[in-house]
């Protein structure tokens, strides 16, 4: 099977967890917790095991690339990373101010942007940072899955109709600029950067309010076994 139609099923699988994020409802309140919290727990160890690890090897990559060019360039890979946990900071400061639908358009904006960024990584089978693909799948779609939860408990049918239309779209059309417009290994892993960040502060904002059904243990299980799994393939 040609790589690019793995990572079409690897963009499929995670445009199905926009689907259901919203039908667990069904649950109760404390299994949601418990499912959320491992979610998170998972997509946080990838980032700290896996992604930022990688990203050391990215910077020396990008300070070959723009030595010269840009001052400082050897720190832009974690400037990238910072930008995208500010991004999503900034977003989760605003939306509270704003009427539910601007908050709403204000979040599907930022959310596609790093929909859209995950469906172009997946696309390129040398970015070490989403090698072994079916991890970052993994990790991936349980975050988006938390990520989708919250729109649907925040924004209901403005999340169930066009919302998770249009973070599917966005993954959709990552995975095909990919397929079309391959970019240079340094600005790719300044994607990885980004997507990085961003997941660290939509975890930490997910698992820190105190009013939120989040489960210590299954956090702590779920980041420590993802921990361990990675570490054990190496």
């Amino acid at each position: 099977m040609p790589y690019s139609a793995v990572a079409f099923l690897s963009v499929f699988i995670m445009q199905l967890v926009h689907i259901f994020a919203g039908k667990t409802a069904l649950l109760d309140r404390a299994k949601h917790g418990r499912l959320l919290s491992a979610c998170g727990g998972t997509a946080i160890a990838y980032v700290f095991i896996d992604l930022l690890p990688k990203l050391a090897k990215g910077a020396e990559l990008v300070q070959t690339t723009f030595s010269g060019i840009i001052p400082y360039i050897e720190e832009h890979v974690y400037v990238m990373a910072l930008l995208g946990f500010l991004l999503f900071f900034t977003v989760d400061k605003c939306r509270s101010s704003l009427p539910k639908k601007s908050s709403f358009y204000l979040s599907m904006c930022s959310y596609a942007l790093f929909n859209f960024l995950v469906g172009y990584a997946v696309v390129d089978k040398d970015n070490p940072e989403v090698q072994p693909l079916i991890l970052f799948t993994f990790a991936m779609a349980l975050h988006l899955f938390v990520n989708g939860y919250n729109l649907s408990l925040s924004y209901g049918q403005l999340y169930n109709r066009p919302g998770k239309w249009i973070l599917m779209t966005s993954l959709f059309l990552g995975w095909l600029l990919g397929i079309y417009i391959s970019l240079p290994e340094a600005p790719v892993a300044l994607v990885s950067a980004f997507i990085g960040g961003g997941i660290i502060m939509n975890v930490i904002r997910h698992e820190l309010p105190g009013d939120s059904p989040h489960s210590l243990g299954a956090f702590l299980t779920s980041s420590l076994l993802y921990a361990a799994l990675l570490l054990a393939v190496g």
